[in-house]
């Protein structure tokens, strides 16, 4: 795809995201019929950007770091202590579809971790007690 072509796929799946909370078959569907462009190519392009979803997601996106640097400094009792709150894995939605729960490699915050980013907020130097007090304030 040439850049402009590409940029405006982008900002239209990003506009549908914006509409529906993820991007819905039936709009991949859309795009692909309306702009000649293969459905593979269209999820190939979803799936690439981890920040388009094709499933619901949570009002709340946590991103939690699971880099080297977050792990010495206790990201796995973070992890465990939210998915015990929330009762959801990495990569699930609640039933209620309030939080979505994702491990994420780096978050460019290595000299305050753990980390976590709530939507676009950046939580640091998590505790797993701190961590449930963040979600609970957002419960």
């Amino acid at each position: 795809m040439e850049k402009f072509f590409q940029k405006e796929l982008l900002e239209e799946l990003r506009d549908i995201q914006d509409a529906y909370g993820y991007i819905p078959e039936k709009e991949i569907l859309r795009i692909s019929k309306e702009r000649s462009i293969p459905k593979a190519n269209l999820f190939g392009t979803i799936s690439f950007y981890s920040m388009l979803y094709t499933k619901p997601t949570g009002k709340y996106i946590i991103r939690l770091c699971d880099s080297v640097s977050c792990r010495l400094n206790g990201s796995n009792a973070v992890l465990n202590s939210i998915k015990d709150y929330l009762k959801i894995g990495s990569g699930e939605t609640s039933n209620d579809l309030k939080f979505t729960l994702e491990v994420v490699e780096c978050l460019g915050h290595c000299g305050e971790g753990p980390v976590m980013i709530i939507n676009s907020t950046v939580y640091n130097y998590l505790t797993p007690e701190k961590a449930v007090n963040i979600l609970q304030s957002l419960d």
